[in-house]
């Protein structure tokens, strides 16, 4: 776990985030802790008493048979939170096995269903606009922007005679998409941008940069 310490210690600061580091691995009391980081009861009080009050621990009481019960802590929902999980590698050996045991065309519709799941779970939906007005259809890619960036993408809108631009900063399956380029930004960016701008607007070009920048070029001629 030692590598996985990094961004709670920016967080928490050393000392609680050792405390929080210990008690991933098993519950334990005052004398415990103390032992463990090498300091003074009451200056692990003080800081299992905070991390109780920020909800990231809680205590209860462990009879141990032989005088007064002792006090014990152990991680909350809120705690183990903290400590990163390997999601992107879940998720890349998921994709793997469905594209192998239920082929590629299989694994493209599942993904079309996902991104549909994200952008409704943003209340985003899929509106017919062929009678839209340029104005009214520049608003409804403004509103999509706006629910991938509440997704966390990081992105804006460029607006540029009769193309508009969506440029995204932050993928959120960057990790994913290093090893599966093609299905990530292919298919399930794809969907993510058709589902959420709408069937009358025609997408030209996406354009993968550095890093985790990717443009989206959506045509929208100008009214006459």
């Amino acid at each position: 776990m030692e590598g996985d310490v990094s961004n709670i210690e920016l967080l928490m600061g050393p000392t609680r985030s050792k405390i929080l580091r210990e008690l991933a691995y098993s519950d334990k009391n005052l004398d415990s802790i103390a032992g463990l980081l090498k300091i003074g009861k009451n200056a692990v009080k003080e800081h299992t008493d905070l991390l109780e009050k920020k909800g990231y621990i809680q205590s209860y009481f462990k009879n141990e048979g032989v005088g007064r019960p002792k006090k014990y802590f152990r991680l909350t929902e809120k705690g183990i939170s903290l400590f990163p999980k390997q999601y992107s590698l879940l998720a890349k050996l998921l994709i793997e096995e469905i594209e192998e045991d239920l082929g590629q065309g299989y694994l493209n519709e599942l993904l079309g269903r996902v991104a549909r799941r994200m952008l409704s779970s943003e209340d985003v939906k899929d509106h017919d606009q062929s009678d839209a007005s340029r104005e009214d259809k520049i608003k409804r890619l403004k509103e999509f922007v706006l629910s991938l960036n509440r997704l966390g993408y990081f992105a804006k809108l460029e607006i540029d005679a009769d193309r508009v631009r969506i440029i995204r900063h932050n993928c959120i399956f960057y990790e994913l998409a290093k090893t599966n380029e093609q299905i990530i930004c292919g298919e399930l960016g794809k969907n993510i941008v058709k589902d959420g701008v709408g069937t009358s607007f025609t997408i030209n070009e996406t354009v993968s940069g550095e890093k985790r920048t990717c443009v989206v070029e959506v045509r929208i001629p100008e009214e006459a």
